[in-house]
């Protein structure tokens, strides 16, 4: 019996649920039940404040209720405002920009877009984005949509220490038998590990990717998701090591997704922006044309609102202090729950990969789905992945985390032994 009126590769896809929207519509079911009250929801990245309801910045709150209702719902331009592209530039770097560059940018609905622009023109059909073992899913999803293939890059050694071996070997063995190389990295704050490379991780890898540029003679593009960069500390310091990508051979970029989504808590309104920087204003021309082109092929354009919100709040200094003031009013809220899950998770001799920052912490299992399973017997709803169970701290309450750490470990020791 036909199963399928698709095309070859369209075919059977979908056919698995998203592993998070998967468990938030278990959640959805769980609060409908008696006990609803003690539900500890660590599934999705989205920030909820102490009494568990969805966090905003009041500023954008405010600043999107005055914009006119044509700004809300007219077409936004294909490749976003001058207003918005300087916006996105501007907020992206911070100061950093790598010397004697010229930077672009092209708006894109959230994050995902750029990641997603990234992969279909920075690799040609059939070839492989490199991803870190422990990564957002879809990542996989969208290379797979663009026809692309991916493989994965070790980040810990057996001690769960970063390790950059793997990533050089992986680089050059994919550049070896591909016309050029499209290497991402979730950094920093990344997802689902909440690891940051350090300058000192960058110190080692640029020089890296910097002679095999040279040697090679073919295109390497350094593909930066820094969707959770505003949440690991202080957000310009977080922003420094973007300043290291300079003197780049001319076969050699740095390309970044920028999510407006993430650093002003408006997920639904799916804004963003890919943006880049080099030395030749041609290169960045052509940077501006290939993704318009794209995202015209793809979603058209923008949420026009966002942009315009962005712009606002960027060309005004108060508006802008405001922002800053109240997202670091959550990042503390967010710093202070960490610690207490990490500081216990020490004491209950419980592994987590090495946090520094972002919405996530993730502890390495044996059997993911089967642990997540027997978390939901105690309202515990965490998000099973490949090699471990992904918990969500921007999204639990300084109040439910005692004793987290140590209702894993048993739940882990019932399973593995």
């Amino acid at each position: 019996m036909l199963e399928s009126m698709a095309a070859r590769h369209a075919a059977g896809k979908g056919s698995e649920p998203d592993s998070v929207f998967a468990v938030v519509a278990k959640i959805r079911e769980a609060k409908k039940l008696p006990g609803a009250e003690n539900i500890i929801d660590g599934s999705i990245g989205a920030m909820r404040g102490e009494d568990g309801e969805f966090s905003i910045l009041p500023v954008v709150d405010e600043e999107f209720r005055r914009l006119p209702a044509e700004t809300l719902m007219d077409y936004a331009t294909i490749s976003g405002s001058p207003e918005f592209i300087q916006a996105a530039i501007d907020y992206t770097f911070q100061g950093f920009q790598p010397a004697d560059t010229t930077a672009a940018a092209v708006a894109t609905p959230g994050g995902t877009g750029a990641v997603r622009l990234m992969i279909f023109n920075y690799l040609d059909e059939g070839e492989t984005v490199l991803i870190p073992d422990w990564f957002w899913a879809p990542y996989k999803t969208i290379a797979e949509e663009c026809q692309r293939g991916y493989a994965t890059y070790e980040m810990f050694d057996e001690k769960l220490q970063f390790t950059t071996k793997d990533i050089k070997a992986k680089a050059q063995a994919y550049l070896e038998k591909q016309s050029q190389l499209l290497m991402i990295f979730n950094t920093p704050g990344h997802n689902p590990t909440g690891y940051s490379l350090s300058e000192s991780d960058w110190a080692d890898l640029i020089p890296f990717f910097k002679n095999l540029a040279m040697g090679s003679g073919k295109k390497i593009v350094i593909g930066l998701d820094m969707a959770y960069v505003d949440y690991c500390g202080d957000p310009k310091e977080a922003r420094r090591f973007l300043s290291m990508f300079t003197d780049l051979p001319e076969n050699m970029q740095i390309v970044i997704a920028f999510s407006m989504s993430k650093s002003f808590f408006v997920y639904g309104m799916r804004s963003g922006a890919i943006v880049g920087c080099h030395q030749s204003a041609a290169v960045m021309k052509d940077f501006t044309n290939i993704h318009s082109y794209s995202a015209r092929g793809a979603w058209s354009n923008g949420n026009h609102g966002a942009q315009e919100l962005l712009a606002k709040i960027n060309n005004d200094s108060q508006l802008s202090a405001r922002a800053d003031a109240e997202r670091g009013a959550l990042v503390d809220l967010l710093i202070e729950r960490a610690k207490i899950f990490v500081d216990e998770a020490n004491e209950a001799d419980l592994k987590i990969l090495p946090y520094f920052g972002g919405f996530f912490i993730t502890i390495p299992a044996k059997d993911p789905k089967a642990l997540c399973a027997k978390l939901m017997e105690q309202n515990i709803y965490l998000v099973a992945m490949g090699k471990g169970v992904r918990l969500a701290v921007c999204a639990v309450p300084k109040s439910k985390m005692p004793g987290l750490a140590a209702k894993i470990k048993a739940a882990q020791k019932a399973i593995e032994g």
